[in-house]
């Protein structure tokens, strides 16, 4: 090496960035001054204490490296590009699919809100006619109860008291069984004469009545229909007079226009005739 070349040496161990300009400046095309452009101060100060160093750097020329680095930086441009670019795509697909989810969620809220708002004046219009039904039930519960307590009433006065007994004195005609079957119908039964004071109390209603008596089961064996037998008996004169076998006289009735006391006679129960129902008045 020359003087003037070991001078500049020197001067980059001193200061590496000025040998790195005076290279540029003075060493031209010349590879051996462009290794030297490589080399480190660690390098050169290795050189000045007597030790060799190769440099196994690659020899470029100037303006080389830059032009890798431009490069590399353009590599890592377009593929940060293409990663944003990809990133972008991913979301735009992501908002899509929730796009269409929103819109199926929501389409399918409103049909159940739909189905649910139906149903509701479904029962609001089913509460409207329960209301109208029950005030008309209400209205036909007060007339029932006005027309209960008319018939009652009317009822109650249709029965006399007597007693301890009420008794019900018929306007109209039937036989002795369908007489005993209004009788049942009404809570009662076809009157029980077993004193002398009921038996006056009957007189005064001037008809022909059945009584609850009669001799089906046994010829001339005379009972209540209560099942007792027949012990006080206000008989007309000749009477009964159907204890045969063969006779069809098996129904008691009641003479009102005789003698209180002589007017019962026994009769076929197939005829017609007013009646009298007892009962007690808890019944």
């Amino acid at each position: 090496m020359t003087e003037e070349n070991n001078m500049m040496i020197s001067e980059c161990i001193i200061d590496s960035t000025k040998c790195i300009k005076r290279v540029e400046r003075d060493c031209g095309d010349s590879d051996e001054w462009t290794t030297v452009l490589f080399v480190s101060a660690e390098t050169l100060k290795g050189h000045d204490s007597g030790t060799k160093t190769e440099d196994t750097t690659p020899k470029s020329r100037p303006g080389e490296s830059n032009y890798g680095s431009e490069g590399s930086m353009g590599r890592c441009s377009r593929v940060a590009a293409a990663c944003l670019g990809l990133l972008c795509l991913l979301l735009l697909a992501g908002i899509m699919v929730l796009f269409v989810y929103y819109n199926g969620v929501t389409v399918r809220l409103e049909e159940r809100l739909l189905v649910y708002r139906t149903s509701n004046n479904n029962l609001t219009e089913q509460r409207d006619e329960l209301q109208v039904q029950n005030k008309n039930l209400d209205k036909e519960k007060a007339d029932l109860k006005r027309r209960y307590n008319m018939l009652n009433q009317t009822c109650l006065e249709a029965w006399k008291k007597f007693g301890s007994s009420l008794y019900y004195i018929s306007d109209w005609t039937k036989s002795w069984d369908e007489s005993r079957q209004d009788c049942l119908k009404r809570g009662a039964d076809l009157v029980i004469i077993d004193s002398k004071v009921e038996q006056e109390f009957i007189c005064p209603f001037k008809r022909f009545f059945w009584i609850g008596l009669t001799d089906r089961e046994t010829k001339g064996t005379w009972k209540w229909v209560d099942g007792t037998l027949m012990t006080t008996g206000f008989w007309s004169p000749g009477e009964p007079n159907g204890a045969s076998i063969n006779s069809t006289e098996d129904c008691a009735e009641v003479n009102t226009f005789n003698d209180p006391e002589k007017n019962w006679n026994d009769l076929r129960c197939s005829e017609r005739r007013h009646w009298i129902c007892e009962k007690l008045p808890d019944q």
